[in-house]
């Protein structure tokens, strides 16, 4: 009786299986057919609701295919929709509808370059990615203020209150000391090279936990190689091009009239004039503050456009970034700030020897332990890359002599996951989460190297411990590898 009882319930699991994979295996077809229903009846939400459901089944008909883009087309132009825009042509297949999202795509470019006609946006690109704040107002705080000469303090806030005005007041400067975006510190003494034309009245530095901007910093020197004060309307000039910077831009305008032009930051004025903000500094910044940042300190921040809609393809950004770090080198070859990103265009498309080259001519350059630091963690991080685990632990212990941080930390436990030295790479990432239970990085790197052991009682406890703290991140698609390690929790 017992082993009648077993067969039948075999025979069922066995049906309820070939019924499942028969209904999988037609749901493109069934979530298509519905979809036709529902735009036939001009209900257009609910018919791109079902096509996209046949979409991420890998829908091929392309009279669907269009129906799907045209619903998309005649939405709003949402962040969403824009999303569902670039999905749908990465696929490439090569129908009517593909060429219909790559021109609809290339019409609203055009559209946004026209509202913001003067701009060079497309050298805002950071490490591959959008950077700039998501809350408003900003705020900034000055560090050392007392060491600094109080023209130097009220200079810098008259920038911030021009930049203000210009911006029409979409974005709002507030000064604080609590948890600040924006840090301003005060050095004496700017450095000169042979050229002694040239030197630095100040830099901006980004400081970032993987997609999270934590602070801008700002550091103006006070004096110039010849011992002498910078002057008022140097200060106040600076502070304008710094300024935008420590927003968010980190490139510079080829154009003269542009107060982010590289020269207005790096070579002594002649004419010792107070500059004016042009149309298209006002516009770059307007418009990055347009786009969907994928480095910011705010979940979700208010944004129009996906930075592809604005700035292209890949590949255009990428000769962009080539073309704005060569300028830069060629106005300023004694500043390591060009190589730099010249290294990083040439990383971004996994040019790793050249990227190498170029790092190891900033470190020649660089000039303070500040700039040898970020040098180096660049250099340790590429030899990761490569594979060169022995070369990356060598220049990640120069780089955290000088000056450590979590991100570093975690180079270090992804250096020893690389070299199978699982228990050195869990305490780390068990330490850097306890530290953050909030961090995903975290809890997928540790969840992964008890994995790589086949120990899944450890990996999924891991992942409880994490939902257990951050119940909002079940759904994120970036566990859905985990399978069944994640079922019930």
């Amino acid at each position: 009786m017992k082993n009648k009882s077993l067969w039948v319930l075999l025979i069922v699991v066995f049906i309820f299986f070939i019924g499942y994979k028969y209904i999988n295996s037609h749901l493109e077809i069934f979530y298509g057919l519905k979809a036709d229903y529902y735009f036939k009846n001009n209900n257009i939400e609910q018919a791109q609701n079902f096509y996209e459901k046949a979409f991420e089944l890998g829908l091929k008909d392309s009279n669907k295919r269009e129906k799907y883009i045209n619903s998309i087309i005649n939405s709003p132009l949402t962040i969403e929709s824009q999303e569902k825009l670039i999905k749908f042509i990465e696929h490439d297949i090569d129908d009517v509808a593909n060429l219909k999202a790559k021109f609809f795509i290339r019409d609203i470019k055009q559209e946004i370059l026209r509202k913001y006609d003067e701009n060079f946006i497309n050298n805002a690109i950071f490490n591959k990615k959008i950077i700039r704040w998501g809350n408003n107002p900003i705020s900034y705080s000055f560090v050392n203020k007392n060491e600094a000469p109080d023209y130097f303090i009220s200079e810098i806030n008259k920038a911030f209150n021009e930049w203000e005005k210009a911006l029409s007041q979409e974005l709002f400067f507030m000064e604080s000391d609590e948890n600040p975006n924006i840090i301003i510190k005060f050095e004496d003494t700017s450095f000169s090279n042979s050229n002694s034309e040239k030197f630095v009245v100040a830099y901006t530095t980004p400081y970032l936990n993987f997609n999270e901007l934590k602070n801008m910093e700002i550091l103006f020197y006070l004096k110039n190689p010849y011992k002498k004060y910078f002057t008022k309307n140097q200060v106040y000039n600076t502070a304008l091009h710094e300024i935008a910077h420590a927003l968010g831009f980190m490139g510079h305008s080829d154009n003269k009239d542009d107060v982010l032009y590289l020269s207005k930051n790096s070579k002594l004025e002649l004419k010792d004039s107070r500059l004016n903000l042009s149309e298209a500094d006002i516009n770059t910044i307007k418009l990055l503050y347009k786009i969907k940042p994928e480095i910011t300190n705010i979940k979700n921040p208010k944004s129009e456009y996906l930075s592809k809609f604005v700035l292209g393809s890949a590949k255009e950004v990428h000769n962009e970034k080539i073309s704005e770090a060569e300028l830069y080198i060629k106005k300023a070859p004694h500043l390591p700030a060009g190589y730099l990103d010249l290294a990083e265009a040439y990383v971004n498309i996994k040019d790793y020897q050249k990227a190498i080259k170029y790092l190891k001519i900033a470190l020649r350059k660089a000039d303070t332990d500040e700039i040898q630091s970020i040098v180096y963690f660049n250099l340790a991080v590429v030899n990761y890359y490569m594979d060169e685990c022995e070369k990356a632990l060598y220049y990640l212990e120069k780089t955290r002599q000088i000056k450590d941080s979590d991100e570093k930390i975690y180079l270090l436990a992804e250096i020893y996951t690389k070299e199978s030295k699982m228990k050195q790479a869990q305490k780390i990432y068990s330490d850097l989460l306890y530290k953050n239970p909030q961090n995903i990085e975290y809890a997928i790197a540790l969840t992964n190297t008890y994995v790589l052991e086949k120990n899944y009682i450890k990996a999924r406890n891991v992942l409880k411990t994490f939902f257990t703290n951050n119940p909002n991140e079940k759904t994120n698609q970036r566990f859905n590898s985990y399978g069944i390690l994640k079922f019930g929790l």
